[in-house]
């Protein structure tokens, strides 16, 4: 197959989208939705702009709530992703961003509290990882700058209807995250097949 040489300002080719909520200095939820991260076990690494109100906090109180959509949720995602929780807007955000204080209330989610961290969780997610940071590396790139976050996990909330039938793991076949492809929001595909170590037997 002939390839061609792109200059891709971003290359989101298919990640889950996840809310950040953070604790602010004046104890109010900041929210943040993001589509940078992975996971290896109990870690969580999250790629999120230098500038941002989530960093800011984090770098302050290093606790976050990963909460994680359901596909159907892309319009509440979508609904905040114009709005920062700064109010002194960074220069690189001007014109494309607007302050609020309340994305909870913007996006139509409900605040529900964790219970090993100070952020709250989002209740309609229906996977919310309660996590601490662990450490926090700068990444330069021109304007903004990024933040490459490494996270523990400390409590894995999940909804009902998405557990197998004895609920001790998620059923991948009832669970179908928001997806990130290319500025673009996206579900699932059906199942291709399945890892072959991974089948219980």
């Amino acid at each position: 197959m002939q390839t061609r040489k792109i200059a891709a300002r971003s290359l989101y080719y298919g990640t889950p989208v996840a809310l950040v909520s953070t604790r602010s200095a004046d104890g109010t939820d900041n929210l943040a939705p993001m589509s940078s991260s992975w996971s290896l076990r109990s870690s969580v690494v999250l790629g999120m702009g230098a500038a941002s109100a989530t960093v800011e906090n984090l770098r302050a109180r290093p606790e976050l709530v990963l909460n994680l959509p359901s596909a159907d949720m892309w319009n509440q995602v979508e609904a905040i992703s114009a709005f920062t929780g700064r109010s002194d807007l960074p220069a690189h955000k001007a014109g494309q961003f607007a302050f609020s204080p309340d994305k909870f209330a913007v996006a139509g989610l409900t605040r529900q509290p964790s219970e090993t961290v100070a952020p709250v969780r989002v209740s309609e997610c229906p996977i919310q990882l309660e996590a601490v940071v662990e450490s926090m590396v700068p990444v330069a790139d021109e304007p903004e700058g990024f933040v490459v976050v490494v996270a523990t996990i400390k409590v894995a909330h999940v909804h009902d209807d998405i557990l197998t039938a004895d609920q001790s793991a998620i059923d991948p076949d009832k669970w179908t995250p928001l997806i990130f492809n290319f500025r673009s929001y996206r579900g699932l595909t059906a199942t291709l097949g399945t890892m072959r170590r991974t089948v219980r037997r």
